[in-house]
């Protein structure tokens, strides 16, 4: 007899640009701001990997928008509220950060990827 497993829901990445706003369902994400990046840069050795904190305004279909801090860190146990979207077994989360820091290089714009799933 088969062992039964769950199978993962898959996740959709869609980037986002600093001050633009994406419709995923009846929900509208805008990426307001970055309030932190203290990263480590790649190549470099610190003692801590730092994180990024991002500002995210969320409008669900007929209300009004409200916003969200968002932490990402090297790890879960350092990432806050990296799912501020859920409702009725979906999801809306963070995944990453664009572009990652880089010694001694200029930041690009900056941009988020956020992905979508259920359970």
């Amino acid at each position: 007899m088969a062992q039964e497993e769950k199978a993962a829901s898959p996740q959709i990445g869609v980037k986002v640009a600093l001050d633009e706003t994406v419709t995923l369902g009846d929900v509208s994400i805008t990426f307001v701001k970055v309030l932190e990046d203290s990263r480590c840069p790649k190549y470099v050795n610190c003692m801590w990997a730092g994180e990024v904190r991002v500002e995210v305004a969320i409008q669900e279909k007929g209300k009004e928008a409200t916003m969200h801090e968002v932490t990402l860190g090297a790890t879960d146990a350092v990432s806050k509220n990296k799912t501020f979207y859920k409702k009725e077994g979906y999801f809306i989360e963070l995944m990453a950060v664009n572009p990652y820091p880089e010694n001694e290089k200029e930041m690009g714009p900056y941009s988020l990827l956020i992905g979508e799933g259920g359970n």
